[in-house]
């Protein structure tokens, strides 16, 4: 309720309203206890004065709140208060006097730090005080009582004050809670980002640097394939353009179809012996990355290996991409590279699947494995 509340109420805003609830708060106290100043069988005018100024002075505080004033003005209403205080009580004014000289000490223990201060002022004024007043002068009858009473109306201020603090604390809290999640938003989103740059830049890129080397080694020997690897690369180049547009765009769309015949043209071109698979119906939301899947398994082929044959196949659940000539590097669970692998994992888990890797001799494995039941979560 209270965040839900905070969600209409900016923590400025509630500043604002803490500010003036302390203030408003602080009025009526302070006309209690002038009230039993000059209301009562014997008044004592001078009591009521010192009433007034130690609430106005709580009151000055209060609508400064959370900075405390310029001037010492919270202390000197303390100190107003413990010889207000002690004057009521040596001329029997009741106990509802308390009402205004507690302020400071509620005031001070509910928003200054360190409050131990406050808390020793307050037994001052609870003890010395009375002992002070009756080495003027015997004091009234009922004054052990009135001392009892006073207690309990502390503790009621002390319990109303620490509740609007308690409150903005709360609500201070909720808004660097929220800041924090927008904070890590941001964050979020700048790795999407990232990764999906990776996974188009960084692939795109490869491809053009081994078609840039047929066509350079063809040049001499058949210009008809020089100008296919030219017309690829320049194709390539518009793709990954466009797909960065896309990426900036939020709205980009991975088809499998098109990774895997991506899969076999590159590897082809590259010499490699290439047996892949159809994909399987039913994969549904998973498809863009399974197909990212894809597109991440033969970049990290054609970086860390030197390979004769590569196999990708499905099963109900699963795609499995094998090949030999892998080096130390391309395990990239036991030498810690492979910052690509380590990112598509990281999709993978957060929507339910795994994607696992093992190097077995010279063959390299990489499972990306995803429920068999349901959607993307």
């Amino acid at each position: 309720m209270l965040d839900a509340f905070s969600g209409n109420l900016s923590a400025t805003a509630y500043r604002d309203v803490t500010r003036w609830v302390y203030a408003g708060v602080t009025v009526p106290f302070g006309v209690i206890g002038t009230s039993a100043a000059f209301l009562t069988t014997a008044p004592a005018p001078w009591v009521g004065v010192a009433a007034i100024l130690t609430t106005a002075l709580v009151f000055l505080s209060a609508a400064r709140w959370p900075h405390p004033p310029r001037f010492a003005v919270l202390e000197i209403s303390a100190l107003i208060a413990i010889i207000g205080w002690t004057s009521a009580v040596w001329s029997g004014v009741g106990p509802a006097a308390g009402f205004a000289f507690f302020l400071p000490f509620v005031y001070g223990i509910a928003t200054r730090r360190p409050w131990w201060p406050w808390v020793v002022c307050a037994l001052v004024a609870l003890i010395v005080a009375p002992l002070i007043a009756r080495a003027g002068g015997p004091l009234p009858s009922d004054w052990v009582t009135n001392q009892l009473v006073a207690v309990a109306l502390l503790g009621a201020e002390v319990a109303v004050f620490l509740g609007i603090e308690l409150g903005w604390v709360l609500v201070a809290r909720i808004d660097a809670h929220r800041a924090d999640e927008n904070e890590l938003s941001i964050t979020r989103e700048r790795l999407r980002f990232a990764n999906e740059l990776h996974d188009v830049q960084g692939h795109t890129l490869l491809a053009i640097k081994m078609k840039a080397e047929l066509a350079r080694r063809s040049l001499d020997r058949d210009l008809n394939t020089t100008r296919t690897e030219l017309a690829d690369i320049e194709r390539l180049v518009a793709e990954a353009s466009a797909q960065t547009r896309q990426i900036a765009n939020g709205y980009r769309t991975v088809s499998l179809a098109t990774e895997l015949a991506n899969a076999e043209q590159l590897l082809g071109a590259a010499g490699i012996r290439t047996a892949i698979q159809q994909a399987p119906a039913g994969i549904g939301d998973w498809e863009p990355l399974i197909a990212t899947a894809t597109r991440e398994a033969v970049s990290n082929i054609l970086r860390h290996a030197a390979p004769t044959e590569v196999t990708l196949r499905f099963t109900d659940a699963a795609l499995v991409v094998s090949n030999d000539g892998a080096r130390t590097d391309q395990d990239t669970g036991s030498t810690g590279g492979g910052n690509g692998l380590r990112s598509l994992q990281d999709r993978f888990a957060e929507h339910g699947g795994t994607v696992q890797w093992a190097l077995d001799g010279d063959v390299f494995t990489l499972t990306a494995t995803r429920p068999v039941e349901g959607g993307i979560a």
